[in-house]
């Protein structure tokens, strides 16, 4: 009986000891990959990116059926009324980038956690503002469109008044080289009547895709700047230039509009592609106007 009774206590012991190391272990993983990089500001890793897109896929779904349950039409006019928040994450980022702020708040301006602060700071606007038109009878896009930019010349006034601009070639060397390339394939796809890379919302994503790259093409190989991303760090340390990024991005996006434009054809089905669109424009834009802002002040 006695010795039975010890057992059971070594059982429990044992049990006790390896619940308590699986707990260590599962707070210095959680540690290591997604808050150590938000607090020390190290960028991305293979664990935290596969995440946050999981993520951010759920998000997409999720937005969907909440702009359906406000009767939001999810069109190229309500894409060009969010592409304001756009700048306003953006810039924000930079306020962070140049100690505006301090711990813990400048926490929610690293990414990915800005992207979900301006996703709930645009839901929340969205929402308000569908519910006072009904009441008040106005355009809530338009209004949502307009706040937004308000928001960004604040954010944007900010940073010029505490900042100086000390690189202004930074702005259209990036969008020079992005601005050429689009103009390249899109003379290429209207010669050989390749009709999905004319159109426009998918030329806008190129073009947000293309001048992040050409940004991280500039920061990284001609200003000095580390790339953040997984993706970018390998291209960079296998090729010794940031220049990858662009045939990396046409070899996914180009495929990947064909797709959507393909495959996503039913009524249903449109507005779900508009929003993966808009979503595409985000990731490249928000990054594009980033590190372009912040070459331009040199912080």
């Amino acid at each position: 009986m006695i010795h039975g009774e010890r057992l059971f206590n070594f059982f429990l012991l044992s049990s006790y000891c390896s619940l308590q190391n699986m707990i260590e272990a599962l707070s210095q993983f959680v540690e290591t990959y997604y808050i150590h990089p938000i607090t020390h500001d190290t960028g991305y890793n293979p664990v935290n990116t596969i995440t946050w897109a999981l993520l951010l896929v759920l998000c997409v779904f999720l937005t969907l059926k909440l702009l359906k349950k406000l009767d939001v039409k999810i069109d190229q006019r309500f894409i060009a009324a969010v592409s304001p928040y756009i700048i306003v994450g953006a810039s924000l980022r930079v306020i962070e980038d140049a100690e505006l702020v301090s711990p813990p708040l400048s926490y929610l301006l690293i990414t990915p956690l800005i992207y979900f602060l301006m996703f709930f700071c645009c839901l929340a606007i969205l929402i308000l503002l569908v519910w006072l038109s009904r009441i008040r009878n106005y355009d809530h896009t338009r209004v949502f469109c307009l706040t937004g930019v308000l928001w960004s010349i604040v954010n944007l006034t900010i940073l010029l008044v505490k900042e100086t601009i000390i690189l202004p070639w930074v702005l259209f060397a990036v969008i020079g080289i992005a601005g050429v390339l689009v103009s390249v394939i899109y003379a290429i796809a209207a010669k050989c009547d390749i009709k999905f890379l004319t159109e426009k919302l998918n030329v806008a994503v190129l073009a947000a895709h293309l001048l992040d790259a050409s940004s991280s093409y500039i920061g990284i190989d001609m200003l000095g700047y580390t790339g953040k991303h997984v993706i970018e760090g390998l291209i960079v340390k296998y090729t010794g230039t940031a220049a990858g990024m662009f045939p990396l991005k046409l070899g996914i996006l180009i495929p990947l509009l064909y797709v959507l434009n393909t495959q996503f054809t039913g009524d249903d089905e449109i507005e779900l592609k508009t929003l993966v669109l808009l979503t595409l424009i985000v990731i490249g834009l928000a990054p594009a106007v980033r590190n372009t802002l912040r070459m331009m002040l040199g912080v």
